[in-house]
């Protein structure tokens, strides 16, 4: 049976890529900063929040000295067998929750507080095993709990993650802002308002939801909304001191929360160019969380970058083994044809095509991934401009929707259009290397050299393997673009 894993784009958001479920009740208590764990206010957190009640940077220097010491680690064959043992365990564990709550329903289906604990135990196992059909199921909860009880605050916040998760963005803020309405301290709610608003690219509302999340329930989890709201804007600074809140204010009682945390940090250090940092993290959401299969996609991302293919390929095979997922298929595919396995290659991409078919059936939106994807691999170019075109007229003010379009009008030659697409999507700042290379090639192809050669420039000096299909095209642009500049 094949395994699909849904990622919703929000501009690349794991908040909303990975929801943290960690039950509404516990996402409602409003004692998270109770917990031991000090945020302290400074001079500079203020500056970076513009003022106001908010919270300090802590732990940057100890986060440097472990990262300078960082050797990329290795993975050998019994710790493999370790982590996917205990990744089964934990399975097996959320199978016995479903059923549970399943002989529950079965026997009250009007009880919607059954209902909505099934609802929630199924997107709780859509994030672990990656089968999208789990949505569908928690889907059909819900909606039960809704019809028992309509309007019930707990549904209703369950419905609009699942909204988001099916970028139904309006939707979902329509339904997060309405159970806000009947529980205006649910921390929850207010998060996937948020999120919902970042997939719209309403990126100053969403700032302004995420700071007010954070001075009334300062958590691992709204620190981390804050951090990559931050990144999208193109402040690091403020985006560090994020990250190092959220850790400060994780008590670590939630191990998997606390591996997706450090998994998602690893990868805005990977955007940042810290390959080596990176891999400390996923290390870390490792030793959180054994098993966890994000964490061993992300080392075999940074063993890809580091030309370790070998590694690559073992961690990559060993991931899509346990979950097909998009960006994984698709990343084996692109290590394969690093290595010379064309056939290989090609393989993978077919495959993509079907998991993309497969994500369709479930109600997932892939229009922008697979937009992407098909430009990256000059593939059935006219069709990833389509897909594109739909995802941007649905959301058109977010930059990774506007990305995906200049990046495919680029392909097919549509240069002016794609100019035009690529200066929205660099609009905030952001500093991921995808959009600066991007925006890079698109202004050289337009004649913009000075314009082309400082995003190309930004990218060759803060993360020059950021792609194993575009890193070496990037660094070639930029010396051509010198010479054009200087002559």
């Amino acid at each position: 049976m094949m395994v699909l894993k849904t990622f919703p784009n929000l501009g690349n958001l794991c908040p909303a890529d990975h929801v943290l479920f960690e039950g509404l009740r516990n996402l409602r208590k409003s004692a998270r900063g109770r917990s031991g764990r000090r945020i302290v206010k400074s001079a500079r957190w203020e500056q970076i929040q513009g003022g106001g009640s908010i919270f300090a940077l802590l732990g940057v220097l100890l986060l440097v000295l472990i990262t300078s010491l960082f050797v990329i680690p290795t993975l050998d064959g019994d710790s493999s067998k370790s982590d996917v043992t205990s990744a089964e365990a934990t399975e097996s564990a959320r199978g016995k929750v479903i059923a549970f709550w399943e002989a529950r329903v079965q026997t009250s289906p009007d009880d919607s507080t059954a209902q909505n604990q099934l609802a929630l135990a199924h997107i709780q196992r859509a994030r672990d095993t990656g089968d999208v059909l789990d949505y569908s199921r928690a889907q059909e909860a819900v909606d039960a709990s809704l019809a028992a009880v309509p309007d019930n605050h707990d549904a209703m916040v369950l419905l609009a993650s699942l909204q988001v998760t099916r970028r139904e963005f309006a939707l979902a803020l329509e339904t997060a802002r309405s159970a806000m309405v009947r529980d205006a301290s649910d921390t929850f709610a207010r998060a996937i308002a948020g999120d919902a608003l970042i997939g719209l690219g309403d990126y100053d509302a969403a700032l302004d939801t995420y700071r007010e999340l954070v001075e009334t329930s300062p958590s691992l989890t709204s620190f981390s909304r804050l951090a990559h709201l931050h990144e999208l804007r193109g402040d690091a600074p403020a985006a560090e001191a994020a990250w190092q809140n959220a850790f400060n204010t994780d008590d670590g009682r939630r191990p998997e929360n606390t591996a997706w945390a450090r998994v998602d940090y690893g990868h805005y250090l990977f955007k940042q160019g810290n390959h080596a940092g990176a891999a400390e993290q996923y290390q870390g959401a490792l030793e959180a969380f054994p098993g966890y299969i994000h964490a061993l996609a992300g080392r075999a991302r940074v063993a890809a970058a580091s030309g370790l293919y070998d590694e690559a390929v073992k961690l990559y095979e060993e991931v899509v083994s346990r979950q097909q997922v998009l960006e994984w298929v698709a990343a084996l595919g692109d290590v394969y044809l690093a290595t010379g396995r064309e056939a290989d290659a090609k393989h993978q991409y077919e495959l993509v095509g079907t998991v993309d078919s497969l994500y369709r059936e479930s109600g997932m939106n892939t229009d922008v991934q697979m937009a992407m994807f098909l430009a990256d691999h000059d593939l059935r170019l006219e069709e990833a401009v389509d897909q594109a075109f739909g995802a941007y007229e649905t959301h058109p003010n977010n930059v990774y929707t506007a990305d995906a379009l200049s990046w495919a009008l680029y392909k097919t030659h549509q240069d002016e259009e794609a100019l035009t697409y690529s200066e929205q999507a660099v609009r905030l700042g952001s500093h991921d290397p995808a959009l600066l290379f991007h925006a890079g090639m698109i202004n050289f192809r337009a004649g913009n050299h000075e314009t082309a050669r400082g995003y190309l420039q930004r990218v060759i000096e803060t993360n020059p393997n950021f792609s194993l299909l575009y890193a070496s095209q990037a660094a070639t642009a930029l010396d051509e673009l010198n010479k054009l500049v200087s002559s």
